[in-house]
C-alpha cells in the first residue's frame, strides 16, 4: 500500500516538473507537440491578411478566360489600327508642314529678289529721266518745243515738271496752243486732290 502511494506521488511530481519546464521554455514544449496542433488558423506574421500571390494569380487566370480574351481581340485590333492610322496621318501632316514652310521660304526669297530688282529698275529709270531732262534743258527752245509737241501730253507734262520752271515756260511758249493747254491742265491737276483737302 505504501509503495502504491509512493508511485502515485512520483508520477505526480514528474508531471508537475514537466509543466514547469514547458512554462519556462515554450519553444521546447512546441517541439514535442504534434504537427496538427502547431498549425495556426491565424494568418502568418507579415501577411496582414492578404491573399497569397499564387492564389491571386490563380484568381486572375480564372478571370481571363479564352472566351473573354477572344471577345476583346477585335476591339484591341481596332485600337491598334486606329493608332497606326493616326501615326501615319501625323507623319503626313508633318511632311506637308515642312513642304509649306519650304514654299513660303522660296516665295519670300522671290519677293525679296523682285523688290531688289524693282529698286534697281526704278533707279535706272530715274537716271534715264534725269538724263533726258538735262538733255532737253540744254537743247534750243524751238527744237525742244517741236519734240514736246509730238509727245503724249501726260508724258510731256512729266518731263516739263522736272525742267527748270523758266526753261519749261520758254519751251511751252514755242509749242502749239492746244498741246501747251493740255500739258498745263495735267500739271495743274497733278495734286489737285491734296489741295482741295487742305
Amino acid at each position: 500500500m505504501k509503495s502504491s502511494i509512493l508511485i502515485v506521488l512520483a508520477v505526480g511530481f514528474a508531471g508537475f516538473g514537466a509543466l514547469e519546464v514547458a512554462a519556462l521554455n515554450p519553444s521546447e514544449a512546441m517541439r514535442h507537440k504534434p504537427a496538427s496542433e502547431t498549425v495556426s488558423a491565424e494568418p502568418a506574421a507579415g501577411t496582414h491578411g492578404l491573399v497569397p500571390a499564387n492564389v491571386a494569380h490563380a484568381n486572375n487566370a480564372a478571370c481571363l478566360t479564352p472566351a473573354l480574351v477572344a471577345a476583346f481581340e477585335p476591339r484591341q485590333k481596332a485600337l491598334e489600327d486606329r493608332e497606326t492610322k493616326l501615326d501615319m496621318r501625323q507623319a503626313e501632316l508633318e511632311d506637308l508642314e515642312a513642304t509649306i514652310q519650304t514654299r513660303l521660304a522660296d516665295m519670300q526669297t522671290t519677293r525679296d529678289e523682285l523688290q531688289a530688282m524693282t529698286v534697281r529698275l526704278d533707279a535706272v529709270a530715274g537716271e534715264d529721266i534725269t538724263h533726258l531732262v538735262e538733255m532737253y534743258s540744254t537743247m534750243k527752245v524751238k527744237n525742244a518745243a517741236a519734240i514736246f509737241d509730238r509727245m503724249d501730253p501726260a508724258f510731256a507734262a512729266g518731263f516739263l515738271r522736272e525742267i527748270d520752271s523758266a526753261r519749261a515756260g520758254l519751251i511751252m511758249a514755242e509749242m502749239s496752243e492746244e498741246q501747251s493747254y493740255r500739258i498745263s491742265l495735267l500739271i495743274a491737276n497733278r495734286h489737285a486732290e491734296w489741295r482741295n483737302n487742305g
